[in-house]
């Protein structure tokens, strides 16, 4: 059984302590004019299009692919292609 703990730490001992303590503070830096600013948004998928984003996102066995990845990967893909792949692929989509 342990005891409990009768001793009180004073305020002075507790100053002492806390004087000790090494004191680092991180520069507060501007961001950079370069660095990519990120918008969260929301959308609906079904469940199947869910899943797939999922399965995409587990391919890649060297590094780790997050779901963001796998959506921009993707949309990086369909804007490399030509416009009338493009209408092709959204009307798909939209099931003309």
């Amino acid at each position: 059984m342990v005891k409990p703990r009768t001793r009180q730490p004073s305020q002075e001992q507790i100053d002492q302590f806390a004087r000790g303590a090494e004191v680092t503070t991180q520069k507060s830096e501007q961001p950079k004019a370069s660095e990519k600013t990120y918008k969260r948004v929301t959308f609906s998928l079904t469940e199947h299009d869910d899943q797939l984003v999922d399965e995409l996102s587990l391919k890649v066995r060297s590094f780790r692919c997050n779901r963001s990845q796998a959506v921009k990967a993707a949309l990086a893909f369909l804007a490399a292609q030509d416009d009338d792949t493009i209408i092709k692929e959204l009307e798909k989509q939209k099931g003309i």
